[in-house]
């Protein structure tokens, strides 16, 4: 047992609330660099006239289309807020105040997420 527990102490990483910062940091990153082909796709179908940047924005109607745009606006508030945080650390010199960095970017990430709940969970609850 106390070899298992050992084991799983070495090949597992230690998790605390900076790392889960920084691997959140790194996939919100990937998952907007995704989101930028189609949707650079999408705006560039606007240079063929409105009828075929109409057409190509239909695609993008419904609820579960609203509920993406809302997870991404949260992915966008959080990877640029925590970008800032990276910021201030790096020029800053407050390395040793990443409590208080942390919990100003849960905090401003909280108030994005309650601000755009107004806006969105009712549209996303809308009947179609």
């Amino acid at each position: 047992m106390i070899k298992t527990r050992q084991l799983r102490k070495n090949l597992l990483p230690q998790l605390n609330a900076v790392s889960v910062l920084w691997l959140l940091h790194r996939l919100t990153g990937v998952a907007l660099a995704v989101y930028l082909v189609p949707h650079f796709i999408t705006i560039n179908d606007s240079r063929w006239g409105p009828e075929i940047f109409n057409e190509a924005l239909s695609w993008f109607q419904g609820s579960l289309i609203v509920a993406a745009e809302f997870v991404i606006v949260l992915a966008v508030a959080f990877h640029g807020i925590n970008g800032l945080r990276i910021i201030a650390m790096d020029f800053f010199d407050l390395s040793q105040r990443q409590k208080w960095l942390l919990g100003m970017v849960l905090a401003a990430c909280g108030a994005v997420f309650l601000c755009a709940s107004f806006w969105f969970v009712p549209r996303i609850l809308e009947p179609l």
